[in-house]
């Protein structure tokens, strides 16, 4: 659910952090612009993990007045593998399906009707989502195999 992932990009220095060290203005600029980031392939960023572990020479581009540094750092990532187990607290349930809040670090995790287990119905009664397997169906399967 949680990986380490190691990325590598161009971090732009703004004219105000080039007083201070490079590599706490390379850290403070990735604890600002990854945090929250949604990376193909890697997941959902959390946080940077650790200080960069590789910051290159600064270019200057005419005109611009930052420096940008080619930089290699690590990022703690939430990417849940497929058929994960997640636990969750339902804290809304419809007919379009429920509203799931994960660990409380996820607050708006939306499961839509289509993708219930089945059998699923919504009891408008309860306003609540049930699964109703019928395991009946199974017996009699090992009965005819049998």
């Amino acid at each position: 659910m949680f990986v380490l992932a190691l990325l590598a990009d161009t971090i732009r220095i703004p004219p105000h952090l080039l007083a201070k060290p490079t590599a706490l203005s390379v850290q403070s600029e990735i604890e600002r612009r990854y945090p929250n980031k949604i990376i193909i392939d890697v997941g959902l960023v959390i946080c940077p993990y650790g200080p960069p572990i590789e910051i290159g020479d600064g270019i200057l581009v005419p005109g611009d007045g930052v420096a940008h540094h080619q930089v290699l750092f690590q990022v703690l990532t939430f990417k849940p593998f497929v058929d994960e187990i997640l636990v969750g607290i339902v804290t809304e349930s419809k007919e379009e399906g429920v509203m799931v809040s994960v660990g409380g670090f996820f607050t708006h995790v939306f499961i839509p009707a289509y993708w219930m287990l089945n059998p699923s119905t919504f009891d408008e009664a309860s306003g609540l989502w049930v699964w109703t397997p019928n395991y009946d169906d199974e017996e009699e399967e090992e009965v005819e195999e049998g």
